[in-house]
């Protein structure tokens, strides 16, 4: 809406159509500002999805490589592979509590 149609409609209906006016354009802004939200918070979560999807493909590697390498009494090469696998779960685990943060943030911005 530009200014001269907001001038002639103050000037011709008067303050109050004037304030339904910006009452409606401000409703508009606000829905699409959630819809902007929203839709910044899918693809943030798709990029986490896709971060849990390489996680556990990275653990499941390490879990074959460990069977081939490390020994099963124990000893330097298991300590690796353990610490690794600690590092990887530990990130999972992060990124598992991050999507289902931005994944509750979604299911309030749907409500409201």
């Amino acid at each position: 809406m530009d200014i001269l149609c907001i001038l002639y409609t103050l000037m011709v209906n008067g303050q109050e159509s004037f304030n339904m006016k910006l009452k409606k354009i401000f409703e508009k802004t606000n829905y699409w500002k959630k819809f902007d939200e929203k839709q910044r918070l899918y693809g943030d979560a798709m990029d986490v999805e896709m971060d849990l999807k390489s996680l556990t493909v990275d653990i499941g590697q390490l879990h074959k490589d460990m069977e081939q390498e490390a020994e099963p009494e124990g000893g330097k090469v298991a300590n690796r592979y353990g610490k690794e696998l600690d590092k990887l779960e530990k990130a999972y685990k992060k990124k598992k509590a991050e999507l289902k943060k931005m994944m509750a943030k979604i299911d309030k911005l749907e409500q409201s």
